[in-house]
């Protein structure tokens, strides 16, 4: 209790860096497809910059560069087992990424949200993705065959619904009250790979169908094709 602030932060970086360095004498970190997933995701954002056709896709495009750099933290946070905020930042992730198909269609909701704070229901943008009329668009503007949703509405609402439950501070996921708090475990960075790989692939799949944009991305990453074609 007696520590100054310097003190107290470097035995943090020093217990951290241990972590880290736990991590990285993993032999299989599991991060391809994740990685191939964020990769696509910033290559679709560059492919829309040349697609833009009203000024509200100019915010719209800045969005993909966020979920690549938001994935990448999450990532670098749970290899040092920051595991909470790791899920706080990949739940941004997701936000978002749900965020930049259902705002490219929605001019008014993208100034509303950029110009005017208005916060965006994720559950509102699900319905609106997933509805019929929506489907029966991007089926119909890239001669493809969606049968029922665009994104998988109930898996993608539960993965939502735990992140927020740590974002919003529910007892059942406080780091102090766990035996192993703070200190890299593996299990717990082979459960978080498996959530992140899941959120990344389920947005991927989505931004693909929506744009009818695979052949650019997988010329710009070759190994997504095998991840995500």
């Amino acid at each position: 209790m007696n520590k100054n602030p310097r003190q107290i932060l470097e035995e943090l970086n020093h217990k951290f860096n241990e972590n880290f360095k736990e991590w990285g004498s993993l032999h299989d970190h599991n991060l391809e497809r994740s990685l191939a997933g964020l990769h696509s995701i910033a290559a679709i954002g560059e492919a829309l910059e040349t697609r833009k056709i009203s000024r509200h896709h100019d915010i719209c495009c800045k969005i993909f560069d966020e979920i690549f750099s938001d994935g990448v933290s999450s990532i670098y946070l749970a290899s040092n087992a920051i595991d909470k905020p790791a899920c706080i930042v990949l739940r941004r992730v997701l936000e978002l990424g749900v965020a930049s198909i259902y705002l490219w269609d929605m001019p008014h909701m993208a100034f509303s949200w950029n110009q005017h704070d208005h916060n965006l229901s994720f559950n509102e943008m699900l319905k609106h993705l997933n509805s019929p009329g929506y489907i029966s668009f991007v089926n119909i503007e890239n001669n493809v065959h969606i049968e029922s949703e665009l994104i998988p509405s109930t898996r993608a609402n539960a993965i939502y619904g735990d992140l927020s439950n740590i974002v919003h501070g529910k007892m059942a996921t406080f780091e102090t009250s766990m035996p192993e708090r703070f200190t890299f475990v593996n299990s717990d960075w082979d459960q978080f790979v498996k959530l992140i790989d899941e959120v990344v692939a389920l947005l991927v799949k989505a931004l693909l169908l929506r744009f009818d944009i695979a052949d650019v991305v997988f010329r710009k990453v070759p190994n997504a094709k095998r991840e995500f074609s």
